[in-house]
């Protein structure tokens, strides 16, 4: 599984980057992303990968906290599907429409963060 941890790796630091330096590009492509697809199909990309993290944790030196990002990305899956109380519309607007543009950013250095963490951490 450590190509599964490379490819996210290097997709979390081109994504960051790309949110960093392109963040209405961004902005634009998640909004026709997002709301072109219907949302039960798009949960189960994250949860996908969520479980996907939590099988390769063991071939990182930090496997608790690949499994915890794992975790956090089936229950993330989890409550896109289920949209309690229409949360995830109200949460998909603010993250579309009204975030400002230095919010995106923060993002984009969280994102590449974490991928030159996981990249370093692969065994």
């Amino acid at each position: 599984m450590k190509w599964f941890l490379y490819g996210i790796s290097l997709l979390w630091i081109a994504a960051g980057s790309w949110i960093i330096l392109y963040t209405s590009g961004h902005r634009n492509a998640m909004k026709r992303m997002i709301r072109g697809v219907d949302r039960k199909i798009l949960s189960f990309l994250p949860a996908v990968i969520g479980v996907l993290l939590i099988i390769a944790a063991s071939v990182s030196r930090h496997a608790w906290f690949l499994r915890v990002i794992g975790i956090l990305g089936v229950i993330k899956g989890g409550i896109i599907f289920f949209n309690p109380k229409n949360m995830c519309d109200g949460l998909t607007n603010w993250y579309l429409d009204s975030m400002s543009d230095q919010t995106y950013r923060f993002f984009g250095i969280i994102a590449l963060i974490l991928g030159t963490a996981i990249l370093s951490w692969i065994l």
